[in-house]
This record gives structure tokens, C-alpha cells and sequence, in this order.
């Protein structure tokens, strides 16, 4: 039977022994994907030195598992993105050895050109959870699309963060898109679902192994135009990552930790290395110059136009952001009375528009 090379593509993605790196050699021995797909076995042992490998191959091609693959897909509302296909992630399609397939949920279309990875480890403390919110947050509120692992830890926190204001965020999974993993992220997963995009290059319901994340980490420098490192200990996935990014020609930031820290000795290594030192997401925004016309998805003057707040309401809004501020300095800066602050800080925190950190701060809430 003749296969679109859409469906040659989709059956070889299905057989477990075509690791990305012998994918790309077939790649380059056969003139087209229709010929891999009907290939003898004797071919593909000439490839690989291996005759019994080339027999693994060919008879891990079935049309009968391609059909059933495509029904399970469409089952789950979930679609199947080729090389092929137009709407395959140009950054992504670059590299050198990219998925054949992609599983997606949610948005099918990417601009890569807005994409920045944030990665780090699972074991994150407090502090790295928090650092990992905040800079998804606000490189989101400027227009970047996040796209972390959907792992626990930093993972997590930079989806969250991105979620939380509004943003567009892609989870690159290392199992099936079908097997949400870890389940304490599930809830979201399916927040991603609704307003950003899941993938993942595994046929469904596969189950997450140890090589399945790094093998996938590729994927995440792939999409992104620079990754973030925040929080790496020594033998950390991200810094699998972050030379997969360095590999492909993308530029890696690191966040600095604490010298005394084993969570971010791997991190801080990279900087020692020649990553880019990040304390701001300036830093990052001021390496793409070509963004700058797409900075805050809303101006603060959009934004506040439809509150329909008093002027002096509006004025002390407009002093309050992303970064707490001390209530003394909103009254130094809004020339008011203590108790007039007080009332306008209450009101807005009535309206639900701020929240009162500690220590008399106060900050946006989006």
C-alpha cells in the first residue's frame, strides 16, 4: 500500500528502535520517507551494521498500528503534527534531529520566534519556585510564550506563572500526551490545555521512562529561541537542555543561586561556562531587539482605561506593579494623607485588583 508521507511519517514515529539520531541517518540514505517505509530489512541492516536491528525495524512497520494510532488521536481530540505539515514548528523543524511527529492538544499553531524555554530542577526550593513564576510571568505579560516540561518543581512554576497573567504557555511532555505526568500537575495540564498547547513527540499511551525526558529536552531548546536555567543542581536534566540549546545555536541565560546551595551549583556552572547572568527579564528581552514592538500584551494605559476607577483610585493604581511597593512610597509618590492611601489600597483590594504582600507592600494582582 502507498502512505502519504504524513502516514509513513506517523508509522515510523510508532517503532521504538528508531531513536532520533537513526531516524536522521535514514534521513540521509533514503530519497524519500515512502522508501524508508518500504524498505527490506537487508537495507536497514546495511545502515546500522546491524542485520538484527534492521529486522526490528522492518517489522515494526504496520499499517494496521498506523490506522489504530490515528483513530486513538482523533479519539482524544488530540492532533498529529508531521514534518510535513505546514503548521510543524518552523525553529523546531531546524534542528538536527527533529520528531517526525508531534501530538498536540490545545493551539496547533507555534511563533517560535516568541518562544523562551524555562527549565530547572524538581526539587526546587521556595525561593526557585518563586523566581521561575515571576520570570514567566513577566516575560509573558511582554509578549514571550513560555514553553517548560511540565515537571514538578520549576517546571510547574514557570507554567503557573505564565497562566496566572494571562499568557500562552507550551508543555513538552516525556510520555504520551494522553498520560499526564506527573498526576499532581494534571490540574495544569488541563489549564494548558485550554488557552496554550501540550505535546509531545511519543505515541500514545506511552509511559515515561528515563531516557524519555532527556531524549525530549531537545525538543524544548528546539521550540525556544533561548532557554532559562533556574535552579540546576550538577546532574540536572536541564543542563542536558541547556547544551541541547548550545547544540542547536540558541542562546542559554542562567539565574544565579546561592554558591552554598547543591541545587544551584549546576546553574552557576553555566554562567562560569559563558551563559548570559539573568537577574531581570530585561536582560533577556534586551538579546531580542526584534520583540521590542511586541512588549506588554497591554499597555498600562489599556489596561486601566476599563476600570472605571477614580482619578485618584487610577493614580495610585498606576504606581502599584508586578514588584511589591511599599505603602510609604505610594504616598510619597501620590502626594496622599496615610489615611487617604489606606482607603484607596483597601478599595482596591475590594475591587480585586491588588494584594497586600508583607511588610506593608503591595502588588498587582493579574
Amino acid at each position: 500500500m502507498n502512505y502519504t508521507d504524513r502516514e509513513c511519517l506517523i508509522g515510523l514515529n510508532l517503532i521504538p528502535q528508531l531513536t532520533p539520531k537513526r531516524t536522521q541517518a535514514l534521513f540521509s540514505r533514503f530519497k524519500s520517507f515512502e522508501e524508508i517505509w518500504n524498505a527490506p530489512a537487508s537495507a536497514f541492516a546495511q545502515v546500522f551494521g546491524s542485520r538484527v536491528l534492521g529486522e526490528a525495524i522492518a517489522s515494526g512497520r504496520s499499517e494496521k498500528a498506523v490506522d489504530e494510532e490515528m483513530a486513538k488521536a482523533e479519539d482524544k481530540a488530540v492532533h498529529i503534527v508531521t514534518l510535513v505539515d505546514e503548521n510543524y514548528p518552523p525553529l523546531l523543524r531546524e534542528i538536527d534531529d527533529p520528531p517526525m511527529a508531534l501530538y498536540v492538544r490545545g493551539e496547533q499553531t507555534i511563533d517560535s520566534s516568541r518562544a523562551i524555554a524555562i527549565v530547572g530542577t524538581r526539587r526546587s526550593t521556595s525561593y526557585g519556585k518563586m523566581i521561575a513564576g515571576k520570570f514567566a510571568s513577566q516575560l509573558a505579560l511582554k509578549g514571550f510564550i513560555i514553553v517548560s516540561g511540565l515537571a514538578s518543581g520549576i517546571d510547574a512554576s514557570a507554567h503557573q506563572g505564565t497562566l496566572d497573567v494571562g499568557g500562552f504557555t507550551v508543555a513538552v511532555m516525556g510520555c504520551g500526551i494522553d498520560y499526564p505526568y506527573p498526576k499532581s500537575n494534571q490540574p495544569i495540564y488541563e489549564r494548558i490545555v485550554e488557552t496554550g498547547v501540550v505535546m509531545s513527540e511519543y505515541p500514545m499511551g506511552s509511559r515515561p521512562a528515563k531516557w524519555t525526558f532527556p531524549q525530549r529536552n531537545r525538543i524544548l531548546s528546539g521550540l525556544s529561541r533561548g532557554v532559562l536555567v533556574i535552579q540546576a543542581p550538577e546532574r540536572s536534566g536541564s543542563l542536558i537542555t541547556a547544551r541541547c540549546a548550545l547544540e542547536q545555536g540558541r542562546d542559554v541565560f542562567a539565574v544565579p543561586g546561592n554558591i552554598n546551595s547543591l541545587t544551584s551549583a549546576g546553574s552557576n556552572r553555566l554562567i562560569k561556562q559563558g551563559a548570559t547572568l539573568v537577574d531581570s527579564v530585561d536582560d533577556i528581552f534586551d538579546e531580542y531587539p526584534d520583540l521590542r514592538v511586541k512588549r506588554d500584551r497591554v499597555s498600562s494605559e489599556d489596561a486601566d482605561a476599563g476600570l472605571n476607577l477614580g482619578e485618584a483610585e487610577a493614580a495610585v493604581y498606576a504606581l502599584i506593579s508586578l514588584e511589591p511597593v511599599h505603602m510609604d512610597d505610594i504616598i510619597a509618590r501620590a502626594d496622599l494623607s496615610p489615611t487617604e492611601a489606606s482607603h484607596i489600597l483597601l478599595l482596591l483590594q475590594l475591587e480585586n485588583l491588588i494584594d497586600e504582600a508583607e511588610g506593608g507592600r503591595y502588588i498587582r494582582k493579574l
